[in-house]
């Protein structure tokens, strides 16, 4: 995901300058409301079977789930989620600043468990920025 989403409006912090339909998913625009409808993102929707990992680069996620785990990541933070029996979950993406733009860059990367792991308990594990190892190339 790449969303240069503008400056957040006075007065009405976090919200977009216009209602998501639920159906924004246009790559040429600008930035995307996704499923959001006043915040862009990812309203609360169930997984199961699977792990994310999310990595982030610019930006804020904010995310909620099912076993009452909620906060703010973002800026080189990474999440680690296991969905394995079942869990429910939101990630939006809050603009914050009202004096500079809000762009948000992250990518996600779903792994399937196998068959065996399919049903093992949800867990969820957040790794900050200052704690993850960097790569550099010379």
């Amino acid at each position: 995901h790449k969303d240069a989403y503008p400056e957040g409006p006075v007065g009405k912090s976090m919200e977009a300058p216009y209602p998501g339909n639920g159906q924004d998913f246009d790559p040429r625009a600008p930035y995307r409301m996704y499923h959001g409808r006043k915040i862009p993102g990812f309203p609360q929707h169930p997984h199961r079977g699977f792990e994310t990992i999310t990595a982030t680069i610019e930006g804020i996620v904010d995310h909620a789930d099912s076993l009452g785990n909620a906060g703010r990541y973002g800026e080189g933070d990474v999440q680690w989620m296991t969905a394995g029996k079942g869990v429910v979950h939101g990630e939006m993406f809050p603009l914050v600043n009202i004096d500079k733009p809000n762009h948000t860059r992250f990518f996600q990367i779903w792994l399937n468990l196998p068959k065996k792991d399919k049903m093992v308990e949800p867990s969820f594990a957040m790794f900050w920025a200052n704690n993850v190892p960097k790569f550099v190339s010379e």
